[in-house]
């Protein structure tokens, strides 16, 4: 994995000496951090970057390494081969039923390439799978699996509840470091996560142009990926720099041609497809992802465990689907969506038993969906063809 990493970093390196682009400075950033990840002097900390509140880490002098990203950004994954490495799970008896992200980290620890962990955390909302491959990794190294559990109610109880679980894994965080908690540190932390969630509402403004100045795609991989920055310098700079390409992009008249505006949810696929080919070959453009949405409000410096853990508690995967509907069709008269795509996995079966109350909710504002099935990782459950079949047809019925 370092020796891929340190290939491809070199690789996107050359082209940030050409242009200092905001996802290419994001990419940079995310390869330089797991490559830190190997480094003996620094403690690795396992986590979910998109399922943590990440501002408690970059308080500390660790470096985060999600395995779930870092795996699947692998040079085989991204070009269609990701079952090689899927394999070596599959023979140890990890059924093809579960999740590929989850075959696939198992598979690359076994071939000895993942980094070892001096704290493992993760949480209890997105999967179940992700917990528990968490407590595989873990076991692996002798190691324990902090489970931070966020439950579904908000409440003053629930706040409290899961501000203590964080005030338990800074003391762990302290441990692993072997230095305490600087207030200072955690408050600037929080202070630069506001400034990034400013910024990032800005960006999320500008999408609602038509055309839209940026791509909706790009938008998910950073919610996503990217939320492992979340309290770092790392994200205000990805954010100024994609603000100037916006900027640039609409005074020089560079935007994408569209036809239709299309909302994406809930992630898109690591491996190479030919869907977003073909949208843009009929002038459809994802112009908004749900994972690029701005759910929670700033965060109080003051009171900083209270405050993630009503970040965490505000979560659209925790509790209820509502608060998923709730933002998804108030996006729909925002980004004057003309028609919406789900990616279906099969293995994930908290998205799916969702998704039909999440479809009833659009299809009442008249908004034309596609429930699009593939895989996020296996090149073995996505089929081309049938893809191009489901959305030829789907541009049918938004033309009509």
């Amino acid at each position: 994995m370092q020796e891929r990493y340190q290939m491809m970093l070199e690789m996107i390196q050359a082209r940030l000496l050409e242009k200092k682009r905001g996802m290419d400075f994001f990419i940079d950033a995310l390869f330089r951090n797991i490559l830190r990840a190997y480094d003996p002097e620094l403690p690795t900390v396992y986590v979910s970057g998109y399922a943590f509140p990440m501002e408690l880490l970059w308080a500390f002098d660790v470096t985060p390494f999600d395995f779930e990203i870092a795996c699947n950004n692998l040079p085989e994954v991204m070009t269609g081969n990701g079952s090689g490495l899927m394999l070596e799970s599959e023979k140890r008896g990890y059924s093809r039923n579960i999740c590929s992200f989850d075959r696939l980290i198992i598979g690359c620890l076994h071939q000895g390439i993942l980094p070892k962990g001096d704290l493992f955390l993760t949480s209890s909302y997105y999967c179940h799978g992700k917990a528990k491959t968490n407590e595989v990794v873990a076991a692996h190294y002798g190691m324990e699996s902090v489970l931070l559990d966020v439950p579904n109610e908000i409440s003053p109880a629930a706040i409290t509840y899961v501000a203590t679980q964080l005030r338990n894994i800074a003391a762990k965080l302290e441990a692993v470091t072997g230095t305490k908690l600087d207030p200072a540190r955690l408050k600037e932390s929080i202070h630069r996560s506001n400034q990034a969630r400013a910024s990032l509402l800005t960006i999320c403004d500008w999408m609602k142009r038509r055309p839209c100045p940026w791509n909706g795609v790009e938008a998910c991989l950073l919610g996503l990926g990217g939320a492992l920055f979340w309290g770092s310098p790392v994200r205000i700079e990805i954010h100024r720099l994609l603000l100037t390409q916006i900027l640039e992009r609409v005074e020089k008249g560079k935007t994408i041609p569209e036809d239709y505006r299309i909302l994406w949810f809930p992630w898109v696929p690591v491996q190479n497809t030919n869907i977003f080919k073909i949208l843009k070959e009929n002038c459809a453009n994802v112009v908004m992802a749900e994972a690029s949405f701005v759910f929670w409000p700033e965060l109080d410096e003051n009171r900083p465990f209270e405050s993630l853990a009503m970040k965490a508690l505000l979560d659209p995967h925790v509790g209820k689907a509502e608060r998923r509907i709730q933002n998804l069709v108030q996006s729909i008269d925002d980004y004057q969506i003309d028609g919406a795509i789900h990616f279906s996995t099969t293995s994930c079966y908290h998205e799916n038993t969702a998704f039909p109350i999440i479809r009833d909710a659009i299809k009442k504002k008249g908004v034309p969906l596609l429930n699009l099935s593939g895989d996020m990782s296996d090149e073995r459950n996505y089929s081309a063809a049938e893809t191009n079949i489901r959305i030829s047809a789907f541009m049918e019925l938004l033309a009509g």
